[in-house]
């Protein structure tokens, strides 16, 4: 029998080197990822909301001119609505007009129904010398953007009342029939609860002093300060 003059050396194994995640590792990135996630879902949703704020803002001046621009020559409002606001062309690129005539519905951009009602006592019995402009389901958060940029538009009033369900208006048909230019005030010197003009809505600028914003009033639980998901803002002209 024949052996190799070299010795017989046996082959060690090589140490195995690890390859992979462990699951601390995984669970590590998932979280990160479910976090940038979340921040990225979080910001997308304030951009939008912040657009659909300005779309709101931007819409409110020439409704209410075009409102005025047709009226200018009769002397009250009598007739005026929704549907009637729609017909003539109120409602541009800023709303979304839903349904068929005699029922159509103009949505502002947050999703809700913008109604137009007639203030049949405003200066005086079956005058139907103002109208408001109502826009429902206005997030909280966007509230005072809104009313601010509103203010500064040429509105003559503005109403605030929180909603207690999403998208249903709080400042009602009903309630803007018993609005009254002496309710249009502001709070009151001092301090205190925002005077009610109709449905318990707080007056956050109306024709006292010189139709300034009251920003307390606007801040107050009444109105964007509410703890609610929404607010209606009423938007008044008179003539």
């Amino acid at each position: 029998m024949l052996y190799s003059p070299h010795s017989i050396h046996k082959t060690r194994p090589l140490p195995r080197t690890q390859s992979g995640f462990t699951i601390v590792e995984l669970s590590v990135a998932v979280a990160i990822a479910g976090v940038l996630l979340v921040s990225a879902i979080a910001l997308v949703q304030v951009v939008l909301r912040q657009a659909r704020a300005n779309d709101v803002v931007s819409g409110i001046p020439r409704t209410m001119a075009q409102i005025d621009k047709i009226y200018a020559r009769a002397n009250s409002f009598a007739g005026l609505g929704t549907e009637v606001a729609v017909g003539f062309g109120a409602f541009d690129g800023a709303f979304d007009i839903i349904g068929l005539a005699p029922n159509r519905v103009a949505n502002n951009r947050f999703g809700f129904p913008t109604t137009v009602d007639v203030a049949t006592l405003f200066t005086g019995p079956a005058s139907n010398t103002g109208y408001v402009v109502t826009l429902a389901g206005i997030p909280t958060s966007s509230c005072a953007d809104i009313v601010s940029s509103a203010s500064a538009t040429g509105v003559r009033g503005i109403l605030v009342q929180p909603e207690a369900t999403v998208g249903t208006r709080t400042i009602t048909a009903a309630g803007v029939g018993t609005l009254t230019l002496a309710g249009m005030r502001l709070i009151p010197p001092g301090g205190g609860n925002p005077t009610p003009a109709t449905a318990a809505a707080a007056v956050v600028q109306g024709h006292l002093p010189n139709g300034t914003l009251d920003i307390a009033a606007m801040t107050h639980a009444r109105a964007c300060g509410t703890g609610n998901a929404s607010v209606s803002i009423g938007l008044i002209n008179w003539k």
